[in-house]
């Protein structure tokens, strides 16, 4: 595949799309997605997060690298489900204190995260889809296929977590 004019490589396709139920009502689920506590209920091998400005961007640091999660603009359908859609950009090999513009700058990898959220019951159906791969650096490695792999194995610490989360208050 060719590069973009950014230099990165793109894959501009849905990667995976999970469907999870959850006990939450969708206003709670909605805010436990910019919630960096709560993405690291999940997130591989999660050691630290923060937030850079509330509601619109923070990040998750693991073993593997840092995300930058910023939520993007989305305009809310007719009686349609709630969504919610973050850009991730991960980098690796930063130190502290962690900028959106230094891990944008040293990102190897970034996609689009599409979050519906279905009334269910007195919970949610939580349909996510992961899309839209970039890769920026370490062209050899199969993201969008790493990308899949890992989602699968997130989505049931995220059931399992959230529902306790919800559940606590």
């Amino acid at each position: 595949m060719p590069p973009d004019p950014e230099g990165a490589e793109s894959t501009t396709m849905l990667v995976h799309q999970e469907e999870i139920l959850l006990n939450a009502p969708p206003s709670q689920v909605k805010a436990f997605i910019v919630t960096p506590e709560r993405i690291m209920d999940y997130y591989p091998q999660g050691t630290t997060c923060g937030v850079f400005k509330p509601g619109e961007s923070f990040y998750c640091q693991g073993k593997a690298g840092i995300s930058l999660l910023e939520s993007l603009p989305v305009t809310p359908a007719d009686n349609g489900p709630l969504k919610v859609v973050l850009k991730v950009t991960t980098a690796r090999g930063l130190k502290p204190p962690f900028s959106p513009e230094a891990i944008k700058h040293a990102a190897f990898f970034s996609m689009v995260e599409d979050w519906l959220l279905h009334p269910h019951g007195e919970g949610t159906r939580l349909v996510k889809c992961w899309r839209d791969v970039k890769k920026h650096r370490l062209r050899w490695l199969p993201i969008a296929f790493i990308v899949k792999q890992t989602a699968k194995a997130e989505s049931t610490k995220l059931q399992l977590a959230w529902n306790q989360a919800a559940m606590a208050g």
